[in-house]
């Protein structure tokens, strides 16, 4: 690692203060790798008695060993023998998979190099001249059980780059180390918004041809009939005597035209971005004109629209397990299609498409089990044979089998369930991770970061010495105020007649589960919770509910509901106000009932979420809303529930350029400190304002100002301040700034809440987790740094809640909060704790634990019942109740996949 950089992280506040062991010297700790290196391959490793999931006939084998020898699996079944020396693991109660694969991948370059954005071919260029064997994403990606991945080109091409089948041989040091030659080559297309450059063009810019799928699909047969012109021209060449080639001008070489060549030869495999049904049907009739087939629709995200057709050309799908809404043509897409590809017969797999996601491709898979109703073995079949035979490997990888690769991934447990987690990944029989040597090598990192801020302090106290300083400890920090005293709003329609939910197992989050349970309805509100003998009133109405479980109501506290629909239309975004200063925003007024959004969210078990604008300094204010009601007056149980403002964070590396580059930390913390400046000038004018119109001597000739009007419930105590602020400095800016003045503030983003858990426990300052599943403050962080941030958060005694962002995928993302609580149990957080960070925790956070977040007699009857674990990505959620009102499950996905369902499959009788 660069010195700068372990000088930066050791400067940020001496985050590891543990007694340093004596042995380690500044030299050792200025080396020291921020990921271990993989040991020396041994000649055999034998895994014994494990649950193996073959991904071939042989099913999933219980009590099974699995022999590794020679970078190779020799051998699978019971009490088998190394007959020599082996690395032996113990897999009793563990679980063995074929190392997972993902099909679309941009890992292991620089993002931004991987698009062409001027010429519409970019055929000639070649992912593999950008890999970086040392990128921190493979190391992370290990970790999460990925072995090898096909690294595509970008989509602004209707003709894309080449791509790179890549190994993930964590250790090597050259590039090309990484490439799994024994697959064959493969190039990337490009059809729809991405190509056509809808929305993309800068302003005053000239758009580039083609503008249209039609021109799309024109520049790619003109394409490929030069490459056939070109071909029967070197044919021509080729066929000439030797004398005659001497006296004949060879034809130009065409690095553009030869990989068209190789396609129309069969030596090189055409894989498709591609969204909707039109352009996909087009892609498939176009390359049977030409001769040709699509190996893989990539993304696909309306296959199953046209399922039939891909399955009969001989074209696989790659699809986003659940992503939707993004952009126009990606508005249609349903969490079903992979099923429902595979139903019809076409070879499926899940992709990622970004280095995060593909750490958790398992629990991609996992999904499938609920939307679609796959069995397990058709869920890993998608992230492990599926995408093997997608990239014509399956001979080598994707199977637990004699003769494949020994590339082999040891779980936890079921690999499909979310509490699961790698313990070791083998590639070709080498262990590039370990959970346990990962965390051993995390310790010793924390000691050489201790190290060099020691050397820091010591370097300090010495300038302090010399120069008479002070360097006395600060004062201890001023305590959050409370949340202030709020009424929840209940919905206007209360049932009269009594509902009793009989037979569940009770989720109460205030204390044990209650087995074959009962909760009583009335008047929107719980009045009754006990066991099998708790009274029912007469004429109640009755829900069976045994063998299921019931939950308090999920809610979400960082969301765009209702006002954000699709991310690339403008027309459809009213979540951030232009400008810097916006306190008059009320994001309440701008709520669509109708969003598409609010069907999914109550499918997801979410019952209330917090709306958020964003946008400048000060953004507006966020509305506390049930996700159902025919008008946005009805929906909201709070209005103008907190202030929202924010801080400064870090444009990333490969963004900076366009903003002037990047900026060291004492400019950061600068920026933060004048956004501090502006935002306290503002409230201090907001004051005076407020005092002139109460007691000056002539209030009518105070000009009204809504934006000085609408801060003066923050100076009151009335709207807590909700910051968002992501970098360590950024927080402890907005606490220091809402200390100042006696706010009550919530942090929301909170990136780097791991180096300040204590103090935030101290100050009693609650923090939203938008995103424990991103990229940690940066490459020399551990790769579970923010998988292990609520637990953390828990231990210190702060309080927290799990949510989602707001940013790429708006409101869609909002149902991927039951996921990271339970990737954040996998990673050490109590059970009981991770269902509470997304139930109970963002109650107490917004003052309304006394209506919401438990299963209690006289809380808001705000109840989901599911047929599993409320964190299990598997588990469907079968009833939900808001405020006491049955909720509407129906929403436009679940629509789609009935209708879509239906079709007639060829040759049926019509």
């Amino acid at each position: 690692m660069k010195l700068r950089a372990l000088l930066a992280v050791a400067a940020l506040g001496g985050a590891f203060a543990s007694p340093l062991p004596a042995e380690i010297t500044l030299e050792e700790a200025l080396a020291m790798p921020v990921h271990p290196t993989p040991p020396p391959a041994p000649e055999r490793v034998l895994i014994r008695n494990a649950t193996v999931w073959t991904m071939t006939g042989d099913g999933i084998l219980e009590d099974t060993d699995v022999l590794l020898e020679r970078g190779r699996i020799a051998a699978v079944g019971q009490g088998l023998s190394a007959r020599a020396a082996a690395l032996e693991i113990d897999g009793r109660g563990r679980h063995v998979t074929p190392g997972l694969i993902d099909a679309h991948s941009h890992t292991a370059v620089e993002s931004l190099e991987l698009n062409e954005g001027v010429n519409i071919v970019s055929s000639e260029v070649r992912a593999e001249d950008l890999l970086d064997p040392r990128s921190a994403d493979i190391y992370r990606q290990l970790a999460g059980g990925v072995t090898l991945v096909q690294v595509l080109h970008g989509s602004a091409n209707a003709i894309g780059g080449q791509s790179a089948i890549v190994k993930y041989r964590w250790g090597v040091e050259e590039p090309e180390a990484l490439v799994y030659r024994e697959a064959p080559p493969t190039i990337k297309f490009a059809l729809g918004e991405n190509p056509t450059q809808v929305g993309l063009v800068m302003p005053g810019a000239q758009r580039r041809y083609p503008a249209t799928r039609m021109g799309v699909a024109a520049q790619i047969r003109n394409s490929f009939e030069q490459a056939a012109n070109y071909r029967d021209e070197w044919a021509r060449y080729n066929a000439l005597s030797r004398r005659e080639r001497e006296r004949a001008v060879p034809p130009r070489l065409d690095l553009q035209l030869e990989p068209l060549v190789e396609v129309l030869e069969g030596r090189r495999e055409i894989h498709a971005h591609s969204y909707r049904a039109d352009e996909i049907l087009m892609l498939i009739r176009l390359a049977e004109e030409l001769g040709i087939r699509v190996n893989t629709f990539h993304h696909v995200l309306e296959g199953y629209k046209v399922a039939d057709e891909m399955a009969a050309h001989g074209a696989a799908g790659s699809t986003f397990s659940d992503w939707w809404s993004f952009k126009m043509e990606a508005f249609e897409a349903i969490p079903h299609n992979a099923a429902m590809m595979l139903e019809r017969g076409v070879l499926t797999s899940l992709n990622s498409d970004e280095a995060n996601l593909a750490r958790r491709m398992h629990q991609e898979a996992a999904k499938t089990l609920r939307w679609g109703g796959l069995s397990p073995e058709q869920a890993m079949s998608l992230v492990t044979s599926g995408p093997a035979k997608q990239l014509m490997i399956d001979d080598r990888v994707g199977r637990i089998a004699p003769g494949m690769d020994a590339d082999v991934v040891i779980w936890s447990g079921d690999p499909l369930s979310v509490y699961s987690i790698v313990e070791h990944t083998f590639v070709e029989g080498r262990q590039v991770y370990s959970r346990e040597a990962d965390i051993a090598h995390q310790a010793r990192v924390a000691e050489a970061r201790e190290r060099l801020a020691a050397e820091l302090r010591a370097a300090a106290e010495d300038r302090n010495a010399r120069e008479g300083a002070n360097a006395g400890g600060p004062d201890s920090p001023a305590v959050n105020p409370p949340p202030g005293a709020v009424e929840y709003r209940f919905g206007p329609y209360p049932r009269d007649l009594p509902v009793a939910i009989v037979g569940a197992t009770v989720n109460t989050l205030e204390g044990p589960a209650i087995e074959n349970g009962v909760v009583v309805i009335e008047n929107g509100r719980i009045s009754a919770v006990g066991g099998p003998g708790t009274p029912i009133p007469a004429g109640a109405e009755r829900v069976d509910a045994g063998g299921l479980q019931l939950w308090p109501g999920i809610i979400h506290l960082n969301t765009v509901l209702g006002i954000h629909e699709i991310d690339s239309v403008a027309a459809t975004i009213d979540s951030a106000e232009t400008g810097e200063i916006n306190p008059d925003a009320d994001t309440a007024i701008a709520v669509n009932a109708s969003s598409t959004h609010f069907g999914v969210a109550r499918s997801a078990g979410i019952t209330h979420a917090l709306v958020v604008p964003g946008g400048g300094a000060i953004a507006g204010s966020t509305t506390f809303l049930r996700t159902q009601g025919w008008t946005w007056e009805e929906m909201i149980g709070l209005r103008r529930q907190s202030m929202v403002m924010q801080w400064p964070a870090v444009v990333p590396p490969r963004f900076a350029a366009f903003s002037g580059g990047p900026k060291s930390l004492a400019e950061r913390k600068k920026d933060a400190a004048e956004r501090s400046e502006t935002i306290g000038r503002l409230l201090d004018d907001a004051a005076a304002w407020q005092r002139a119109r109460v007691h000056g001597a002539d209030p009518s000739r105070v000009a009204f100002d809504p934006h000085l009007a609408a801060l003066v419930p923050v100076l009151d105590g009335e709207q807590p301040v909700w910051a968002f602020a992501r970098e360590g400095y950024s927080m402890l800016a907005a606490m220091d700034f809402a200390a100042s003045r006696g706010l009550r503030v919530v942090l929301t983003d909170a990136l780097q809440a791991y180096r300040m858990a204590d103090e935030l426990a101290e100050r009693q300052v609650p923090v939203v987790l938008t995103n424990i599943v991103g990229t940690p403050g940066g490459d020399d962080e551990p790769h579970d740094t923010l998988y292990r941030l609520p637990a953390q958060l828990e231990e210190a005694g702060a309080l927290f809640a799990l949510a989602s962002g707001t940013r790429v995928g708006g409101s869609a993302n909002a149902r991927y909060v039951t996921l990271f609580a339970g990737l954040a149990a996998a990673h050490g957080l109590d059970r009981q704790a991770a269902y509470r960070s997304i139930t109970l925790y963002p109650a107490r956070i917004l003052g309304v634990d006394d209506v919401l977040g438990s299963i209690a007699p006289g809380k808001s009857a705000s109840l989901v019942l599911t047929d599993g674990d409320l964190l299990e990505q598997s588990t469907e959620v079968l009833r939900v109740w808001i405020d006491g009102m049955p909720a509407d499950l129906d929403d436009v996905q679940k629509t789609a996949y009935e209708h879509w369902r239906a079709r007639p499959e060829p040759g049926a009788a019509r």
